[in-house]
């Protein structure tokens, strides 16, 4: 019967070659997930600026509103959307300065979509300025999107 090789015991060449590979996929694995740990905390830095903050808005085709504002948290590619006339959104950016998602709006308003759930579609233009259309679910048979611009009020910490 054979017995195991005790540590003091010189172990056969190819059990040393094995111990020695498996040491150095080990080594190489643990060096992945530290690279991937650290690009997770230097990119999503980089990336959320491009929505991250406190948006006011400046047209509609849904009329003017001087006080409606969305304020947008991104983490990575993630985005939640709040805004101040009870709606709420989650998305999902592309990496070119666009998004798209879906929401809804709050139920138990007295407000034309109360209840209502909406596609939505981010997009930052040239001039620094956020497109927002919103393509909310048919009301008695037939479907309405809003568009809004939107321009950045204040950077929030990230």
């Amino acid at each position: 019967m054979l017995q195991p090789a005790s540590r003091s015991q010189p172990c056969s060449p190819r059990l040393q070659q094995t111990r020695r590979r498996k040491g150095f996929g080990m080594r190489h694995f643990l060096a992945a997930i530290l690279a991937f740990c650290l690009a997770g905390f230097t990119t999503p830095a980089a990336a959320e600026g491009t929505f991250h903050g406190e948006w006011q808005q400046v047209s509609s085709n849904a009329g003017e509103c001087a006080t409606c504002r969305l304020t947008i948290h991104q983490s990575g590619t993630s985005l939640r959307v709040i805004a101040n006339n009870d709606w709420s959104a989650i998305a999902e950016t592309s990496g070119d300065g666009m998004a798209d998602g879906a929401g809804f709006w709050k139920r138990g308003t007295r407000k034309t979509y109360s209840g209502k759930s909406f596609d939505i579609k981010l997009r930052r233009n040239d001039a620094d300025e956020l497109i927002l259309l919103m393509r909310i679910e048919p009301i008695r048979g037939q479907g309405r999107t809003i568009k809004g611009v939107f321009q950045r009020i204040e950077r929030l910490q990230i």
